[in-house]
């Protein structure tokens, strides 16, 4: 028995795959509750850590009355548990009656709970950790045989597994398509990579069209700017991402799996570009090619020399129909909506065209790229 002092009440929702259930879907709900009995002083005060991990980014929360309810927004940041909860999965009990859940709830000083980002964590009927992938091969192989296998949507590695594309048309391939395929992947690589990613985007209400934000800091916002440019503009010089994706379909075989991957990604990035955003944020009509334009162009971070449309209007529009710090949120997740479907592709043209110049003996990229010529040896 630990000495924990005080003993808040920490609970763990798992969804489970039942293998053996006739009907497995949706995934089994249960309730799973930390056994300080089972666990020493050390493995409780963990625990605790890790499921009451507050953020030292934002300020103490506005003065509201009692009965009263506030909208708040998020994106990004670690807002969920970190995955070094795992470790003590073993001293979680499962509760079969939930109404057992807080039976207790008088004797606890506080009540906790593990929130793991979403889909990324699932258990078997065993207790043993499972992957949607894993889970979707389980139900090929009940339609199809043993030897079945799945590609799961926005899980790339359910077709990294079927091996690279065996090329065609080698005649058409260049040493600027090698080129353009490692920008693409530098220009990613700096994204992921980047602040602003990590950085959290909080804006919650306060009062009417009065609002309390947590943003990326300006110079973080900067550095993307130019990179994102390249991924989404249609100018002759960018277009980065459909270019690539192009490229890669004149040489993958329609019979692979990879060229439906690409070409379905790249379709949702491009109707997502032309639609008008439905995210909360604002009610502005416009599409987010025009939305990030006005960020750029209308900010005057980029020149705008030749823009049929009006950058800086938009802007002022939406300035003016919107409190900034919501104008400012919507940005943010058009960015991170457009980067997450290049995510899918990335590791998928990686694969291919590491094959088709390191194995095949294709013409590669030659130049450095920028992080070569910047960074010091």
């Amino acid at each position: 028995m630990n000495t924990v002092d005080s003993k808040p009440i920490v609970t763990w929702l798992i969804l489970v795959y039942d293998r053996a259930a006739a009907e497995r879907f949706p995934f089994k709900r249960k309730w799973h509750r930390f056994n300080y009995a089972r666990s020493t002083d050390a493995e409780a005060q963990e625990v605790l850590r890790l499921c009451a991990h507050k953020r030292h980014d934002e300020g103490p929360p506005p003065d509201m009355p009692v009965g009263e309810t506030r909208v708040s927004h998020e994106l990004g940041g670690s807002s969920g548990t970190s995955k070094q909860i795992l470790q003590y999965r073993h001293l979680f009990d499962y509760v079969a009656d939930e109404n057992n859940l807080f039976a207790d709830a008088q004797d606890a000083c506080a009540f906790l709970s593990v929130a793991l980002a979403p889909n990324s964590y699932f258990e078997d009927e065993t207790q043993h950790p499972i992957s949607l992938v894993q889970v979707f091969d389980e139900e090929a192989k009940r339609k199809h045989g043993a030897g079945a296998i799945s590609i799961v949507l926005d899980e790339p590695e359910s077709i990294l597994r079927c091996g690279p594309a065996e090329p065609i048309r080698p005649e058409l391939w260049k040493p600027a398509h090698a080129e353009l395929m490692a920008h693409l992947s530098d220009v990613y690589a700096q994204l992921a990579r980047s602040r602003w990613l990590q950085a959290r985007c909080v804006v919650s209400a306060v009062a009417k069209e009065k609002y309390n934000a947590v943003l990326p800091v300006h110079e973080d916002c900067m550095a993307v700017i130019l990179p994102f440019r390249q991924l989404y503009s249609k100018g002759s010089a960018d277009d980065l991402f459909n270019r690539c994706c192009k490229i890669h379909s004149q040489h993958c075989p329609r019979d692979h799996p990879a060229y439906d991957w690409v070409n379905w990604y790249r379709t949702r990035f491009n109707a997502f570009l032309d639609q008008p955003v439905t995210a909360p944020f604002s009610k502005s009509n416009l599409p987010p090619w025009r939305y990030l334009d006005a960020f750029a162009y209308g900010a005057k971070v980029v020149h705008a020399s030749g823009k049929k449309h009006k950058p800086a209007t938009d802007l002022d529009a939406l300035l003016a129909g919107h409190a900034k710090e919501m104008v400012v949120m919507e940005y943010h997740y058009i960015l991170r909506t457009l980067l997450g479907y290049v995510s899918m592709v990335i590791p998928v043209l990686r694969h291919n065209v590491t094959h088709w110049t390191n194995d095949l003996g294709w013409a590669g990229k030659s130049s450095p790229a920028a992080r070569d010529l910047f960074e010091a040896r």
